[in-house]
């Protein structure tokens, strides 16, 4: 487990380790608690190492049609609705 207090996007971080799984608590901002999850193969030096490295971005917005996917709708669906 590391704890730390860098800004992380734990999604990106995972992505940047090759999705071998993570779990994190960042409850108190000033000691997140990151560490490999159940089963995966990520070791304490990989991770410190990573977290080192990691420059946290952003998460993308979603786009329209994502939202709309979210709850089940389509761009179709929208211009119907509306009108169009």
């Amino acid at each position: 487990m590391i704890i730390t207090s860098k800004e992380i996007n734990l999604s990106q971080l995972g992505r940047e380790l090759g999705n071998r799984g993570l779990v994190g608590n960042f409850t108190n901002p000033q000691q997140k608690l990151i560490k490999p999850a159940d089963g995966s193969t990520v070791t304490d030096t990989e991770l410190q190492a990573a977290i080192d490295a990691h420059i946290a971005l952003p998460e993308p917005e979603p786009t329209v049609a994502e939202k709309l996917a979210s709850v089940g709708l389509n761009l179709d669906d929208l211009k119907v609705a509306l009108g169009l």
